[in-house]
């Protein structure tokens, strides 16, 4: 059996992951430790699926899912979906002793467009700040979020954000 689906885990668990420039960059070249009750590699079709107590480790990153399929195209791009009660993700930020939080009944990231999807119950914490709503998007290649109050694109529901102060310490700022 060769493991050829395995640069296309390391794509997707990176973009499901990628909620912030600011995630600790030596992550990306630590190895992924992968627990599951259960794993079906179809080399054939390049695909994956874990399933069970799904566990992905890769330096300070760790997802817990408790399904994660992951996909590769002819051009070698990675897609995945998280499914779970909830997903959950956690990392490092760079060069601060802090950690981005981020959970979802699904997670979905496509390597062609750099779109990461939190779905059901969507929130992220990063350094104190929270979001939260029935869908929130990430794109990598702007580094932007959106936001919507419910998952089904209906118009119930609201998003909810919470922003702390900044210190000046933590913004760099001269005092006065």
């Amino acid at each position: 059996m060769k493991l050829g689906i395995s640069p296309l885990l390391l794509l997707a668990v990176a973009g499901l992951a990628a909620f912030g420039a600011r995630a600790e960059q030596a992550d990306r070249t630590r190895p992924v430790q992968i627990e599951a009750d259960s794993v079906r590699l179809d080399d054939l079709n390049k695909t994956a699926v874990y399933e069970g107590n799904v566990m992905f480790t890769q330096g300070t990153l760790t997802i817990t899912a408790d399904r994660v399929d992951v996909r590769q195209d002819d051009k070698g791009l990675a897609s995945g979906e998280a499914t779970g009660q909830p997903v959950f993700m956690r990392q490092k930020m760079e060069g601060r002793d802090e950690y981005m939080e981020a959970h979802g009944k699904r997670a979905l990231y496509d390597a062609r467009t750099g779109i990461v999807k939190l779905i059901g119950n969507a929130y992220i914490n990063q350094a104190g700040d929270e979001l939260r709503g029935g869908v929130i998007v990430y794109d990598m290649r702007t580094e932007r979020y959106q936001a919507q109050g419910a998952a089904d694109d209906s118009s119930k529901g609201r998003i909810r954000a919470i922003i702390r102060p900044r210190t000046t310490q933590e913004t760099g700022a001269a005092k006065p």
